[in-house]
């Protein structure tokens, strides 16, 4: 059973890749929507004649304003991944920025080929590449280039050209047809890039787990060596010692029997999450840290292996920077079949400096999960999520 499919082909997008590359991205986003709201004013200025209905250029530039707000704010670090119900809006608003264009220049648009709708949309569909998938991007990009080239054969009668309207329809969707589809080849491309670069770093991963499964094997064996040495052998030295076996020989030998078969037990059945934080721990041996794992579906074994490596991963920051006393994570099966994580780490810093130090893994888990929280309370840190696309 896979708790943690993967994402689905037409719902890669970078910002679910790679959610850091995509954050460094966001300069590049705020740049391009900029631009898009400096057009039209630019426009307004130089060809203020042809505006003839400047309430659909309030209309438009609103829709425009809209649309960059939505943009900026998907592509914040601290935001979930940019889901399809408001990428939808998103692309609604761009075509209305469109229609109320070409109302607002009515009668008056002489040279279509200069609408500034048409490069804004082009210039935002650029802007989106990293956080919507590629077959999204080219679908829309087709929707605004049909739109356009409608919108150049109903302005066609304004133009200053003698030309056949299919020319107009032409130069009226260009811009936005070549920035769009630029766009949607670009995500292709790098979308292709990273899952190919994360195939193979999650085989090399793997190959990396199976050699480290011998390491535990060995571990739980020395934890068995270690009875035997402290408590089976001085017995049977001492039974050998002895001229006659007493009840209280009798006694020892079924309370050793009982802490071996305990122990025997308590190994079989560990879920994945106990034995992960007792191998973690065993390699910190300095540290004095009592660990807690609340899984009783041992729902964590039955996970993708980038969802119990991203849990390993916090569980190291946790032991190695927070210098944490108590770890205890939780799993639970969510409403829709996803995995939920609850995560609580009792820490001596303060909780400005803990959440610094888990900064990078915080925004990672935020843009690989569905939901996430961090809650702070006297001393210790909790943290939520849940996977699942």
């Amino acid at each position: 059973m896979n708790l943690d499919p993967p994402i689905p082909s037409a719902e890669v997008t970078l910002d679910r890749l790679d959610p850091l590359s995509a954050a460094a991205a966001r300069p590049v986003t705020t740049g391009a929507a900029l631009l898009a709201l400096a057009l039209p004013l630019v426009t307004l200025v130089t060809r203020s004649d042809e505006v003839t209905q400047p309430l659909w250029f309030v209309v438009a530039y609103a829709a425009l304003i809209a649309a960059v707000s939505l943009l900026l704010h998907r592509s914040r670090v601290a935001t979930p991944a940019w889901m399809r119900p408001s990428a939808q809006w998103f692309q609604v608003l761009l075509m209305i920025v469109l229609i109320a264009s070409a109302a607002s220049t009515a009668g008056a648009n002489a040279l279509i080929r200069d609408d500034w709708a048409p490069l804004v949309v082009g210039v935002l569909l650029v802007a989106s590449t990293p956080y919507r998938p590629a077959r999204e991007i080219l679908f829309w990009t087709i929707v605004h280039t049909l739109l356009s080239a409608a919108l150049g054969v109903v302005q066609a009668p304004a133009s200053v050209t003698d030309v056949p309207e299919f020319t107009l329809a032409v130069s009226g969707s260009f811009s936005v047809a070549v920035m769009g589809f630029a766009a949607a080849a670009y995500a292709r491309s790098l979308n292709s890039s990273t899952q190919l670069w994360h195939e193979r770093a999650w085989q090399s991963a793997a190959a990396a787990a199976l050699e480290h499964r011998s390491g535990v094997a060995r571990s739980v064996q020395q934890r068995r060596i270690s009875l035997l040495n402290r408590e089976v052998v001085p017995y049977l030295q001492r039974v050998v010692a002895a001229e006659s076996i007493g009840d209280d020989d009798r006694d020892e030998a079924r309370r050793i029997a009982r802490s071996i078969r305990g122990l025997l037990v308590r190994d079989v059945e560990k879920t994945w999450a106990q034995l992960m934080l007792d191998d973690l721990v065993g390699r910190h041996p300095r540290l004095n840290i009592t660990v807690i794992a609340d899984d009783p579906d041992d729902l964590g074994r039955h996970a993708v292996l980038e969802r119990r490596t991203l849990l390993r991963a916090l569980a190291a920051v946790s032991l190695e920077r927070l210098a944490a006393s108590r770890l205890e994570l939780g799993l639970r099966r969510g409403p829709e079949g996803g995995l939920v994580v609850r995560w609580a780490v009792d820490t001596p810093k303060a909780m400005p400096d803990a959440r610094r130090e888990l900064r990078a893994m915080l925004e990672l888990i935020r843009g690989l999960t569905l939901r996430s929280s961090v809650h702070e309370q006297p001393g210790r840190l909790v943290l939520e999520f849940e996977y699942g696309y």
